[in-house]
């Protein structure tokens, strides 16, 4: 069943134009998140492995749309997908009756590069040679020698800012999944602070986050998990079994994944309601950081003006970031182009999301941050979520 509301006419519409705004006769898409993104197929061996070959997607800049797919997958792909969507799928090691043929042979595992050459036929020929784009960060050195090899060194190229601008921009329908999420991850968020108390542990913080969320959006797929707590300044994948002291600052930060898009907001709670000053007092230098940054932000505005302006509100010495914020979509890295950074020019425009955040970090001080979504709209900004002006609730 197609994710309801979704459409990929629109989706289609942004990413042709900015193929053939960068002169590409069509891009290889390879990685979780853009093949999400062109197909509206979220390919769970990509999510789950992380392996690039498990699946790709072509898109040329005359709008045709091919999906190529492991024969397991290939059903779910038809189910989900547009019917303008062309599946190719290939064999794989697991028995299925559907594909079954007499005296077949199985491979112990499947040649990841044979996605790439399965693609290459779906390319529109070109007099001189076509131009493909590729995503550099997510292609073996094999595979990209062999579409090298096959098109010209010199017609394969880095399509990432292809994918950059594309989303940078949201559909409706985009922007409904993510003020959906950023309202789920506040309320997770809020529920989850006030469950915590003293002597809990790194863990039990991580299971709360994740069961609360879970009871809020039943179909979420993932949920992203960067707390840090107390003197704990690196978010740790394997939560620990630190405990929890009263007066002690915990950092949520993340949110869950609905409809194959991410959430990211965050917040400081002080635990048991009770922080010494020094905490107080920077954590009041950190919003007037924030509530300038959302007073200044909108339509036309240039980022690295509110960078700049958001660190002279801070005013601290030494507080140095490389940004204070970004867009946010269906990257599996949760952080995307453009930033909020000091040499970025690029000014706000109607249908972006963005995400902006004053974090702090220190083993002594513990960390913090104040981050929120919130929608560029003609005339100003729509918050998705609301951080508080204290760490207290």
């Amino acid at each position: 069943m197609a994710i309801k509301g979704r459409s990929q006419e629109a989706i289609l519409k942004r990413l042709t134009e900015e193929i053939g705004k960068a002169g590409l006769d069509a891009v290889i898409l390879t990685s979780a998140g853009s093949v999400f993104y062109a197909t509206g197929f979220a390919v769970r061996s990509l999510y789950r492995s992380g392996k690039t070959g498990n699946a790709a997607a072509v898109v040329t800049a005359g709008g045709d749309v091919y999906l190529i797919c492991s024969e397991f997958e290939k059903n779910a792909a038809v189910q989900v997908c547009d019917p303008s969507i062309h599946i190719e799928a290939y064999p794989v090691w697991i028995y299925i009756e559907d594909y079954a043929v007499e005296n077949m042979v199985k491979e112990v595992q499947p040649d990841l590069n044979k996605t790439y050459r399965m693609a290459v036929p779906f390319i529109p020929p070109k007099a001189g040679g076509a131009k493909v784009g590729v995503e550099n960060k997510w292609l073996t050195w094999e595979a990209g020698q062999f579409l090298r090899d096959t098109f010209g060194a010199d017609h394969v190229v880095d399509c990432s800012k292809v994918l950059n601008e594309a989303r940078m921009i949201k559909t409706p329908w985009e922007i409904e999944v993510l003020r959906h999420n950023a309202h789920i991850a506040e309320v997770a968020m809020n529920t989850t602070a006030k469950r915590i108390v003293p002597g809990m542990t790194t863990a039990d913080v991580h299971h709360i986050f994740h069961s609360v969320c879970l009871e809020l959006a039943p179909d979420m797929t993932a949920v992203s998990q960067s707390h840090t707590i107390g003197a704990d300044i690196a978010p740790a994948w394997i939560p620990a079994e630190t405990r929890i002291n009263r007066g002690d600052l915990i950092r949520l930060d993340g949110g869950p994944y609905t409809n194959g898009y991410k959430s990211d907001l965050g917040r400081t709670y002080a635990v048991g309601n009770v922080a010494s000053k020094d905490k107080e007092e920077l954590y009041a230098t950190l919003w007037k950081g924030y509530e300038w940054a959302i007073n200044h932000i909108g339509p036309g505005v240039k980022m690295c003006d509110i960078f700049q302006g958001t660190q002279e509100a801070i005013g601290m010495k030494n507080y140095i970031r490389g940004h204070h914020g970004h867009s946010i979509s269906c990257d599996i890295s949760g952080e995307e182009y453009p930033f909020i950074a000091p040499s970025e020019n690029r000014v706000f425009e109607p249908g972006m999301v963005m995400c902006f955040e004053t974090p702090f970090y220190s083993s002594t001080r513990h960390t913090y941050n104040i981050e929120d979504t919130l929608l560029i709209t003609e005339t100003g900004i729509e918050l998705f979520s609301q951080a508080p002006p204290t760490m207290y609730i």
